[in-house]
């Protein structure tokens, strides 16, 4: 059999999700077909003993931080099913890992001049920087109660930035896989529900005749209501706009800040650990797109003005009350 008659047969999926513990038997019924599993993770201590269940899975938690504690603990759990099962499992994030480095560098009392800007990790410092740079902007702006039109060119200069991050973020994870693709019949890469550039990027580096696929983790209820695999909020639109149009001006920008303004303020942030069955954050996710997606600009300045300083549920009954109004 030839190289090529071999690639052929390799598969390789692409699977988008957010990390809810909700999306976990979604995913955990896709990744037991793969011979590889690669996470969205830096290396990270004493994983490979987790795996192998020589170190309990709470005490690997202590040694890193995870943004959603919950669902970390139970897909550690999934993933040592999946070890015990013969799967390789891979942590390949080298933008983030390139970041811990920076960091760890920065608390040994490095300096910003002793970072050579050629290197990976000067790309990745100047990258870092003009995102923080516009997220810092954004909180002024936010914070400052002034005018709506500056709130909103804030978030269009942040989501740019956002763009530029993903980009490179996803070239750098791109370039790490290359290596790794050709050594398994089977692969699945875990990403960000956003990712869509790395698509485009492992296109171009897989092998050649292997199967590319995606796999949207809550692609079933979102597909049922409405008619495609996944829902993205007005703010990560407008990141996915620069992401494939970095030099757009035009106004569906200054729509899709306004209502990422609306959705942030009435969608669910904190992790929902209860009742899980029941997709809470999908559901609640899609109530809160809908709701902001009803609003024109001019009705955003006013439902902004009247919500943002209330906390999350009270924002989305406000919105709720103004949109059932609204259709009367």
């Amino acid at each position: 059999m030839t190289l090529q008659e071999n690639n052929s047969n390799r598969r390789i999926c692409l699977g988008y999700t957010s990390y809810r513990l909700e999306t976990l038997p979604f995913v955990q019924g896709m990744v037991q077909h793969f011979d590889c599993i690669v996470l969205e993770e830096p290396p990270t201590p004493g994983f490979g003993e987790m795996l192998k269940g020589e170190m309990e899975v709470d005490d690997y938690l202590m040694l890193t931080e995870f943004g959603f504690p919950g669902f970390a603990r139970n897909q550690c759990l999934v993933l040592r099913q999946m070890h015990d099962m013969g799967k390789t499992i891979l942590q390949v994030e080298p933008f983030v890992e390139e970041l811990i480095g920076l960091h760890e560098f920065f608390a040994a009392e490095g300096r910003p001049d002793q970072i050579r800007p050629e290197t990976r990790a000067g790309i990745v410092y100047d990258c870092e920087r003009r995102w923080s740079d516009k997220l810092m902007k954004f909180y002024r702006a936010s914070g400052a109660g002034g005018e709506f039109a500056r709130l909103v060119q804030a978030v269009r200069s942040f989501a740019r930035a956002d763009a530029e991050k993903g980009r490179l973020r996803n070239k750098m994870r791109a370039r790490a896989l290359e290596g790794v693709l050709p050594l398994y019949k089977s692969i699945y890469v875990e990403a960000g529900y956003i990712h869509f550039f790395l698509a485009r990027e492992i296109f171009v580096r897989k092998p050649q005749g292997s199967l590319l696929e995606l796999f949207y983790s809550m692609q079933d209820f979102f597909r049922e209501r409405l008619g495609r695999r996944q829902i993205l909020g007005p703010g990560d639109v407008l990141t996915l706009l620069y992401t494939w149009m970095p030099d757009y001006t035009g106004p569906r920008a200054d729509i899709l800040a306004a209502r990422s303004l609306i959705y942030n303020k009435i969608v669910h942030k904190e992790e929902i650990l209860e009742d899980t069955a029941r997709l809470p954050h999908s559901r609640d996710e899609l109530r809160a797109v809908q709701l902001a997606g009803s609003l024109d600009y001019e009705e955003c300045r006013e439902v902004y003005r009247e919500i943002r300083g209330l906390e999350t549920r009270e924002a989305m009954d406000r919105v709720r009350e103004r949109v059932k109004r609204k259709q009367q």
